[in-house]
């Protein structure tokens, strides 16, 4: 190709004369520099949802179901003192351990979502840049 050039090493590099209508993010530090082909919109609404499923999930844990891990731990701590009054159960004695049991599962859940919160961060960042250049490359083809 005539518009590329050979290095010493053997790799091809493009020559300085690129097309207008490409972003240029040569002026963006590199963590946080945009690539052509990525929308950051949709990287960014992804992060975001996982980002929330954290949040929800560690509202849930400390705010619904911290009741339950209490009595839970309360309940463990009672029958290890009293093992010979266990053999009646109820009803809504199983039902409430059913609700225990999930509590105990869903413990520490939230931990599994929490990188998403610094990768949210991240992308509304890389995100800001890719705007902001898009825009202008957008503004140069309107005025041409």
């Amino acid at each position: 190709m005539a518009s590329e050039s050979a290095t010493t090493d053997g790799s091809n590099i493009a020559a300085n004369d690129s097309p207008k209508n490409v972003p240029n993010f040569s002026h963006v530090p590199w963590p946080v520099r945009p690539r052509d082909a990525i929308n950051y919109d949709f990287v960014a609404t992804l992060y975001l949802i996982g980002s929330a499923l954290a949040l929800s999930f560690y509202l849930l844990e400390t705010k619904i179901l911290a009741p339950l891990l209490v009595e839970n731990n309360d309940v463990n701590a009672a029958t290890t003192a009293n093992a010979s009054d266990s053999t009646t159960t109820e009803d809504s004695g199983e039902e409430g351990n059913a609700w225990k049991e999930f509590a105990n599962g869903m413990q520490g859940m939230y931990f599994i979502f929490v990188p998403f919160v610094p990768c949210l961060l991240w992308s509304l960042v890389v995100r800001h840049f890719w705007i902001k250049e898009t825009k202008k490359i957008s503004l140069e083809k309107k005025d041409n």
